[in-house]
């Protein structure tokens, strides 16, 4: 579906869910009123999140104050990361499951992170680059790996901003950009100009930033993969995770790879251990997936 008719559906089918499960009322701007919002009331009461597995509770956690683009915008990703995620902090073994159907050789899962980035920064790209999920795993070879997730809902590439760190870090010759993309070895020759675009760059960094945990923490992690999930009717995200794979150099690591939310929803269900996880998943089919 091509994106603006899809964030159009999505917006349809978040309304039509809100009104269902949560509240018809919905936020009112001084110059407009928008129906995929939540009040600010239901947001600062978590409605934007599933009701178990403490996700609310990590999600204050990690962000102890309201923020409405996060917590009452139905149609940003922002809030997805703590929704599909966090429930695997109860049951890592269901989550080896669950990635072991998507890349393999998982012996276990270690940690489980939302919204994190490797600290000091200067050590690793020196900015604000984070991932929306991050997984150490034991890798059956018995060394460590890492799987750093990207989710996307209705959104799409963003420009630039003139002047701007990223803008300055980016165009850097001499910069981490440049360097880790070379070091690392996974790119072809000559796409970095193609990666410095808008349709590119965040998953660019995001990438860089994983290869360059590697590369620094080379001691203590030998795989680690990034994955971008996507719905799949948002097809924007299916083409510009084709061309970015295609800038890549062969792997047998799986290095990167796509993930839509109906094929993580129906691994998920496969592999589901008891009713309070069937809940869980049943609300991830309800709440994102447009029939």
């Amino acid at each position: 579906m091509e994106q603006a008719k899809f964030k159009k559906a999505a917006e349809k089918h978040q309304v039509e869910y809100k009104t269902k499960n949560i509240s018809s009322d919905y936020k009112v701007f001084a110059d407009k009123t928008v129906k995929y919002w939540l009040t600010d009331e239901d947001g600062k009461k978590g409605k934007n999140y599933f009701n178990g597995f403490k996700i609310f509770e990590a999600v204050r956690e990690r962000y102890p104050n309201f923020d409405a683009m996060r917590d009452s915008n139905m149609l940003r990703s922002e809030h997805i990361p703590f929704n599909f995620f966090v429930p695997f902090k109860q049951n890592f073994e269901f989550c080896k499951q669950v990635f072991n159907d998507i890349l393999g050789n998982i012996q276990s899962v270690d940690k489980i992170e939302i919204e994190y980035a490797p600290s000091p920064k200067e050590n690793y790209l020196n900015d604000r680059t984070s991932f929306d999920a991050y997984i150490e795993y034991s890798h059956t070879d018995n060394s460590k790996g890492i799987i750093a997730i990207e989710v996307k809902y209705t959104e799409r590439e963003y420009p630039l901003e003139k002047g701007s760190k990223q803008e300055k870090d980016i165009n850097d010759e001499k910069g981490k950009y440049y360097s880790i993309t070379k070091a690392s070895g996974i790119y072809k020759l000559d796409v970095i100009d193609k990666l410095k675009t808008d349709l590119f760059r965040q998953v660019w960094r995001n990438h860089l930033l994983l290869e360059c945990i590697l590369l620094v923490d080379n001691e203590k992690f030998k795989h680690a993969h990034s994955l971008v999930f996507y719905p799949r009717d948002n097809e924007h995200f299916a083409e510009a995770g084709k061309e970015y794979s295609e800038m890549l150099v062969d792997s047998k690591e799986k290095k990167f790879g796509i993930v839509t939310f109906e094929n993580f929803i129906e691994k998920c269900r496969t592999n589901c251990p008891d009713n309070e996880f069937g809940s869980w998943i049943d609300y991830l089919q309800e709440r994102y997936i447009i029939q």
